[in-house]
């Protein structure tokens, strides 16, 4: 799991390895269906190794950097930055066709700042793909029970790890003010994946 803003945990089991590799396949595929071609690429919270977003055959030709709390060492064509996400001051303004975060929100305190920054560095027209985890309704509606009112989410699994959000929360926070926004949930305990564009210059 990617926590900007913390250590890295121990060993993820088996199961969370394959969450992972369903997560990532998501993600993909909604970069190779928006039909992008980015030439710089920013994962926040990014990591480097067989859990990046930055290792995706599509992404290969660009210019790649991932930006974690924790010192990684660069490789494979990454380019590993030490920052925290609530100011990224060493990214200019529409920098990035392309940025992702993917587990990371939940562990950062000041979420909204790295959201409004992950705005701030991506091109107009460009993409931004965020996954986190979060909540659906659930329960037993049985007679007694509590008529569907508890709701389904991701188990506490860092020291560090404050929230939990709603696909409208995604929707509407996250990706207030972009164009062609899809947020969806997927998986259970749910994770809710989004994505949308930064409207193009001159556009209304």
């Amino acid at each position: 799991m990617r926590k900007a803003g913390t250590l890295p945990p121990g060993p993820a089991a088996a199961g969370d390895d394959l969450l992972d590799k369903r997560i990532q396949h998501r993600i993909q595929t909604i970069i190779r269906d928006s039909g992008i071609r980015p030439s710089r690429v920013l994962e926040v919270g990014g990591v480097v190794g067989p859990k990046s977003l930055l290792g995706f055959p599509e992404l290969e030709q660009a210019e790649r950097y991932c930006l974690n709390l924790v010192n990684f060492p660069s490789d494979a064509g990454v380019t590993a930055m030490t920052g925290n996400a609530n100011d990224m001051p060493m990214f200019g303004d529409a920098s990035f066709d392309l940025v992702m975060s993917n587990a990371t929100l939940e562990h950062d305190r000041h979420f909204w700042l790295s959201i409004s920054e992950m705005q701030r560095v991506t091109k107009p027209g460009g993409l931004l793909v965020i996954g986190v985890p979060g909540y659906v309704k659930g329960g037993d509606t049985g007679p007694g029970r509590d008529r569907g009112l508890r709701t389904v989410t991701h188990r506490v699994h860092y020291r560090f790890d404050y929230y939990r959000f709603s696909e409208q929360a995604v929707r509407e926070v996250f990706f207030a003010g972009m164009d062609d926004v899809e947020v969806s949930a997927m998986l259970i305990p749910p994770r809710i994946i989004g994505h949308g564009r930064k409207p193009a210059k001159g556009s209304s």
